[in-house]
């Protein structure tokens, strides 16, 4: 007989440690797995919240924007028809917020039917309606106005202004260029 004898139950249990001890190993890396995916998913959970308190805010200003956008259209709509007094517009969009909604027209198109708008819309409308502007024509060079005294003599002061800064305050810009040349004779300029 050999020096060493092979007990069949050694190697058995040989065997049964190595399996056991691969099993142990396999467990732990197991284990070590499952630790490191858990703590992805709670970040990932962690991502997921604050991507839906995203959205919701995205859902948020969304809604935000679109109101703004049909203020803006609005007011934009009305500014174009010649309505730009703060009280008029803010009447103007209460009575159109009034009609019901099924059947509510297009802002322009409810203002192009004047006939059918109520009495106290139309009082906030111009007397025209607003239309395609006509070709700017040149000003015509007028001669300044004749001087009330052009035949009196100088009494050594100044002769009095026809022209006071308040009556150049009220004049129309085409006034004005109208009679530029006078006024500025008159002012000493």
């Amino acid at each position: 007989m050999p020096d060493e004898m092979i007990n069949p139950t050694d190697e058995t249990n040989s065997r049964a440690e190595d399996r056991i001890r691969a099993l142990t190993n396999e467990r732990r890396q197991l284990r070590e797995q499952l630790a490191a995916m858990q703590s992805q998913l709670e970040a990932q959970a962690e991502a997921v919240k604050a991507a839906d308190a995203l959205k919701s805010q995205l859902g948020e200003w969304e809604g935000k924007y679109a109101t703004a956008e049909l203020n803006w259209k609005t007011e934009r709509e009305l500014l174009a028809r010649g309505i730009n007094d703060a009280e008029g517009i803010e009447f103007v969009r209460l009575a159109y917020d009034r009609l019901p909604k099924t059947d509510r027209p297009e802002l322009g198109e409810w203002l192009s039917n004047v006939e059918k708008l109520p009495k106290a819309v139309r009082a906030y409308l111009p007397d025209g309606l607003p239309q395609a502007p006509a070709p700017a024509e040149p000003a015509k060079a007028v001669a300044p106005p004749p001087r009330a005294n052009a035949g009196a003599l100088p009494t050594g002061g100044q002769a009095p202004s026809n022209f006071s800064p308040e009556a150049i305050a009220r004049m129309t810009p085409a006034e004005y260029r109208a009679a530029r040349e006078a006024v500025l004779q008159n002012r000493g300029g």
